[in-house]
C-alpha cells in the first residue's frame, strides 16, 4: 500500500484549484471608477456529506467483503464527522467570509467604493452552491470542498454584466495509489476520526479565502483584457 501523501489534519494538505468564466462578458461597456458596489452572498444552511455505496461485487468476493466491512466503518465515521463538521460550519459563515473578502477585493480592481447594504450601482451576488465532506472515493482522499459562483449585476437595468464558477477542496485524509493489504476506506475511516472541531474549522476558512480569491482574480483577468484593448 502506498500513500500518495501523510495526513495533514490540520488543514495544510494540498489544495485543488479550479476556476471556469461563465458567458461572455460585458465589462468593456462599463466605467465603474467611483461608482458604488454591493455583494450579496447566499449559502447552503448545512454542509453536504457524500460517503459512496457499500456494494460487495467484484472477482473476489472475500476481499469484497473485508472491503465492505471497512466501507461500513467509513461511512460511520464519516457521520460521526459530520456532527464535528456542522459545530464548524456554525462557526464559520463560509458565505460572508467569502463576501467580505470578494467585495474589498473586486471594489479594488473595479476602482468602485463597496457599500454595506442598501441600493448601489452594482450588485455582485456571490453564492456557495454547495459545501461539505466528499469521501466517495476508495483510492483517493477524503476532502472538504466548495462549489461557488459570482454575478456581478448592473444596478439599474438588472443586466448580467460579468459572471464565472469556482471549485476549491482540501484532503483531510491519505489519498491511496493502491488499496494493499489493508483496505483503503480502513485507513480513511481511521484518519477521519482524527479530525477534529477546529481543524474543519481552518480548512473552510481557507477554502472560503481560496473561492473568494479565485473569483476576484477571474476577474482581475478580465479587466486587464478589457484595459489592453
Amino acid at each position: 500500500m502506498m500513500l500518495r501523501h501523510p495526513l495533514y489534519a490540520a488543514g495544510l494538505a494540498a489544495t485543488v484549484v479550479l476556476a471556469g468564466c461563465g458567458p461572455k462578458h460585458h465589462l468593456a461597456d462599463y466605467d465603474f471608477a467611483n461608482r458604488s458596489i454591493t455583494v450579496v452572498t447566499s449559502t447552503p444552511a448545512y454542509p453536504e456529506l457524500h460517503t459512496g455505496g457499500l456494494g460487495v461485487d467484484g472477482p473476489d468476493p472475500v476481499r469484497a467483503v473485508i472491503q465492505a466491512g471497512s466501507r461500513v466503518a467509513k461511512e460511520v465515521e464519516a457521520r460521526r464527522a459530520r456532527t464535528r463538521l456542522d459545530s464548524a460550519a456554525a462557526a464559520v459563515d463560509v458565505g460572508r467570509r467569502m463576501g467580505e473578502r470578494t467585495a474589498d477585493r473586486a471594489g479594488r480592481y473595479l476602482a468602485a467604493t463597496p457599500v454595506a447594504s442598501g441600493p448601489a450601482d452594482f450588485t455582485l451576488e456571490v453564492w456557495v452552491t454547495d459545501f461539505g465532506l466528499d469521501a466517495r472515493a476508495w483510492d483517493s482522499a477524503a476532502y472538504l470542498y466548495t462549489n461557488a459562483e459570482a454575478v456581478l449585476i448592473d444596478g439599474a437595468s438588472g443586466r448580467e454584466v460579468w459572471s464565472v464558477r469556482v471549485w476549491a477542496r482540501e484532503a483531510m485524509t491519505p489519498a491511496i495509489f493502491d488499496s494493499g493489504p489493508v483496505p483503503s476506506d480502513a485507513i480513511t475511516a481511521g484518519s477521519l476520526m482524527t479530525v477534529s472541531v477546529e481543524d474543519f474549522q481552518r480548512v473552510l476558512e481557507r477554502l472560503a479565502d481560496l473561492s473568494s480569491d479565485l473569483v476576484t482574480n477571474e476577474l482581475r483577468e478580465e479587466l486587464r483584457d478589457v484595459r489592453r484593448r
